[in-house]
């Protein structure tokens, strides 16, 4: 069996934890039909004339952990359109496989995008930590249908984590994940622009990969913010220099 579908292997790289609860008010929740699964999503739309931001998560999180969260986005005028993996949240499924993390984010996608009133502002992608690849997939592959990309503590080259993770891999299988799943080598064929937020002191990914990511990121528009102070999961503790940050990228887009 090839790796990116041993279920073995992902249970050392994905840690699914279920979650439900009616949407608050003025959210939704939706759900998008993927091959032999469906993924929960929850639209925390404040205004149609917002631009809206399509959110991959980190690993560990589900959508109604930004319950809270959406607000600060509201208040930035931007909606928020948070998605969960297999096995997350109340999505079906058990958990992802490496495969699937690559599929699914294009459907996703496309559904989102039908969600999308016809003369609202170009959306945002924006991807946390393990939600950082599927984002970067998703805007190199549609740069006329998103305005920007923004990667929060988003890793440069997966192997350095794979290897964090115990997952052993044959040197072709880690050129494989390395392919699909390593940001900067996707950034070098970016055509919108990039924000990178990261924090100095994450000590799972290290900030060089922040660097890393900037460095490739073949556009003349990119930002990169290193929250001095900051880990790997307390970058929002510092709410207004990153929204600050948010903010003026997209002002510039």
């Amino acid at each position: 069996m090839n790796p990116l579908d041993d279920e073995t292997l992902a249970s050392r790289v994905f840690f699914p934890r279920k979650s439900a609860g009616r949407a608050p008010a003025g959210a939704r929740d939706l759900m998008i039909p993927v091959a032999r699964a469906e993924l929960g999503a929850r639209f925390y739309e404040k205004d149609p004339a917002f631009r809206t931001v399509l959110y991959f998560h980190g690993n560990g999180e589900t959508v109604p952990d930004y319950d809270r969260i959406a607000g600060l986005y509201h208040r930035s005028r931007l909606n928020l359109f948070v998605v969960d993996y297999r096995g997350y949240g109340f999505s079906t499924g058990s958990r992802p496989t490496l495969r699937s993390l690559s599929e699914d984010p294009p459907i996703v996608s496309e559904f989102f995008l039908k969600q999308i009133r016809p003369a609202a502002p170009l959306p945002i992608i924006m991807g946390r930590s393990l939600g950082s690849s599927p984002a970067t997939d998703i805007a190199v592959s549609n740069p006329q249908r998103y305005a920007g990309l923004i990667l929060e503590s988003g890793f440069a080259d997966v192997r350095p984590l794979l290897g964090l993770l115990g997952v052993q891999l044959s040197d072709a299988q880690e050129e494989e994940a390395h392919k699909l799943f390593s940001n900067a080598g996707k950034l070098s064929g970016i055509k919108i622009p990039v924000l990178i937020l990261h924090g100095e002191e994450d000590h799972l990914i290290p900030a060089k990969h922040a660097r890393a990511n900037f460095e490739a990121a073949a556009v003349k528009l990119k930002t990169l913010k290193i929250m001095q102070g900051a880990g790997h999961n307390d970058l929002l503790v510092q709410s207004d220099e990153y929204f600050s940050s948010i903010d003026q990228f997209v002002q510039k887009l």
